[in-house]
């Protein structure tokens, strides 16, 4: 595997693939799916061709799926697909958290000059040519950590069915830790 893979892997960037991908990890069928989100199986499944978007009603409900119908829904209304898109990666744990380690690793020398560099500088032209790069490259380098974070939510989620949808839609507090805690 190359550095680039690493650092900047190619994203699934067309919503319907997603959406594709996001209903093939259920365990209901496509009807059960659509029954459940409250809307019929050729709306969703127009939105699977994408010959129309996603229903704005359907959208919440079609989130609480899995988390990566979750993103394939913030995709599809942001159009980040740098923030939001499902890496062509390999998509086995190990390798999805040492990718995270790699970038932790390389946000922590740029993070840590950021405080310095920004001091007094509240706009953009407080910043000289040099600085504002140094501050995009960050931001950027943040988005690419943040894309890398949430693909690692979308592979645990679906790979051992943690069910995060309350959580992450506020509707549930985080859980207390039931077993001990592994120790490196």
């Amino acid at each position: 595997m190359d550095i680039m893979t690493i650092a900047s892997p190619d994203v699934i960037q067309n919503v319907q693939d997603m959406l594709e991908l996001a209903l093939a990890c259920c365990d209901r069928p496509p009807k059960q799916i659509a029954y459940d989100v409250g809307y019929s199986a050729d709306s969703i499944r127009a939105a699977l061709r994408g010959t129309r978007n996603i229903p704005l009603k359907a959208r919440q409900k079609l989130s609480s799926i899995n988390f990566i119908a979750a993103a394939a829904v913030a995709l599809e209304a942001t159009g980040f697909n740098k923030l939001f898109g499902y890496q062509k990666v390999d998509r086995h744990i190990q390798p999805m958290i040492l990718r995270l380690r790699k970038q932790d690793k390389e946000l922590v020398y740029i993070l840590d000059d950021l405080p310095v560099l920004l001091l007094d500088k509240n706009i953009r032209e407080d910043l000289s040519d040099s600085e504002f790069e140094e501050v995009e490259m960050a931001t950027r380098k943040l988005v690419d950590r943040a894309n890398s974070t949430i693909n690692l939510i979308m592979e645990l989620e679906v790979r051992y069915k943690l069910g995060l949808s309350n959580y992450l839609q506020g509707k549930e507090k985080t859980p207390a830790l039931q077993s001990r805690r592994l120790t490196n």
